[in-house]
């Protein structure tokens, strides 16, 4: 009698255990179409017919690729890629390098008022972006930055950010001090120290930075709409916005512009995704 209660509480175990997995499976699946409908009305609008625009569908009748063909053989799209690629670019030397540099200093060299400075700087990340858009722009305002790209990269090569600090210093303090102090009795310097010993360990974390900052300069729109005012400093977001996202302009050119500006970025996601999961989990277990 013992064994078939045994028997029929197993089988009832993995009974509820499959239909929580199914369930499960159910919702994960739900989450994600909910997320990638707004994708994928973004590819088909962008080779819907120019006669089915204006109608009030979602499958087009048939694929017109005509609108990528107009988005490649306007020269000014190239223009505006190199503008992204040189912001995304400098924002990705000031939020790895400065940035290793500066929590180098904050967790590896020793001088007082050291968890002041940085306590000073991690509290700069409490201030909403709103509250320092104005303040910011009437010193760059001053400084005649408001017609130039500096504003968007220049911030950065001074410490490399306040979160990027706090990322880069609690992965270091998760390497061992007996590294740094074999080091230091074998004469080595603070610059030998950082550039042969430290810098090879944290390359997950400097993946990991420089992906985010290549998504968020990438996709950035408010700066260079605040900043950029000629029409030769346009990056793809602000075009995307300002020359082909006007009402006159046909609607299946700016999806398929939008469609050339999301593959970069799904690309880059598939090729690091290993590395983004793990310097997210890595971060949270050195701190």
């Amino acid at each position: 009698m013992e064994n078939v209660k045994d028997v029929f509480f197993l089988k009832n175990r993995r009974v509820r255990k499959t239909v929580k997995n199914v369930l499960s499976y159910i919702f994960l699946v739900l989450f994600a179409l909910f997320f990638l409908f707004p994708i994928f009305c973004l590819l088909l609008q962008s080779v819907m017919p120019d006669e089915e625009l204006s109608q009030f569908t979602v499958f087009p009748s048939y694929f017109n690729f005509e609108s990528y063909k107009t988005a490649f053989s306007d020269l000014s799209l190239l223009k505006y890629l190199g503008n992204t690629v040189l912001l995304v670019i400098l924002n990705i030397f000031g939020s790895t390098v400065m940035s290793s540099v500066t929590a180098f200093g904050l967790s590896k060299v020793k001088f007082k008022g050291q968890n002041f400075v940085f306590s000073l700087i991690l509290a700069t990340v409490f201030l909403p972006s709103t509250v320092t858009s104005i303040p910011l722009y009437a010193m760059y305002l001053k400084l005649g930055w408001t017609t130039t790209n500096y504003p968007l990269w220049v911030p950065l090569l001074f410490g490399g950010g306040a979160m990027n600090i706090f990322l880069m210093r609690q992965f270091m303090r998760g390497i061992p001090k007996t590294y740094t102090e074999a080091a230091i009795l074998d004469g080595a310097s603070n610059f030998h120290i950082y550039l042969n010993i430290v810098l090879p360990l944290i390359k997950p974390i400097m993946i990991y930075l420089a992906v985010q900052t290549f998504f968020g300069v990438w996709n950035d729109f408010q700066g260079p709409l605040m900043y950029l005012e000629e029409e030769t400093q346009y990056t793809l977001s602000l075009a995307l916005y300002l020359e082909y996202g006007q009402p006159n302009d046909p609607l299946n050119v700016t999806m398929a512009v939008g469609v050339l500006m999301m593959i970069p970025c799904a690309a880059l996601f598939a090729v690091f995704q290993k590395q983004l999961i793990e310097g997210v989990s890595t971060v949270g277990i050195k701190g």
